[in-house]
């Protein structure tokens, strides 16, 4: 099984695709902050690439990374439902690897009591089987906290400057443990 990758223009179809599959693998609330693909402005940053990925050109899923001095945040990596468990996000993943060194990105922390912890448990499982750890740090905002997970050393200082920007760029307000 490989993959075909390519980069996505804010102004071509995938992109519609894009954002459709975003409503479909994605609680409304994670649309939003600290990216907003919806929003042409945030989706047209010079350090945010998105990545649409095929398996015999059919649109198997998609990845935004947001490159920012040392680090490539990871904000959204969505397969869509029809691929799902089939290898394919794996496969996305370790692309996304092979060309960007220190990746950083947030899952839901595993909370016990949330209504979804057996699939926050499977994505932290799916991260960890991919070489990323959980860093120990916590980010809340929109009323959320996110475990921060990397594939590399994690630095604290470069994740909060990354997320400074991203507060002065659309005023969301973050809270770092």
């Amino acid at each position: 099984m490989s993959l075909d990758c390519r980069l996505v223009d804010v102004n071509s179809d995938i992109f519609i695709d894009i954002l459709r599959l975003n409503s479909e693998v994605f609680p409304s609330n994670e649309l939003v902050a600290p990216i907003n693909l919806s929003n042409n402005i945030y989706a047209n940053d010079e350090n945010l690439s998105i990545f649409s990925f095929y398996n015999d050109n059919e649109f198997v899923g998609y990845a935004a990374i947001y490159s920012y001095e040392n680090i490539s945040y990871l904000a959204f990596l969505a397969v869509c439902v029809k691929y799902q468990g089939r290898g394919f996000g794996g496969l996305i993943l370790e692309i996304l690897k092979s060309n960007f060194s220190q990746i950083v990105l947030e899952i839901e922390s595993l909370d016990p009591k949330a209504t979804d912890y057996l699939q926050r448990v499977k994505r932290s499982k799916f991260y960890n089987n991919h070489g990323f750890k959980d860093s120990g740090y916590k980010i809340s905002y929109c009323k959320m906290t996110y475990s921060i997970y990397s594939n590399f050393e994690f630095d604290s200082k470069q994740f909060i400057d990354m997320f400074n920007l991203f507060k002065s760029k659309n005023y969301f307000d973050f809270k770092f443990e």
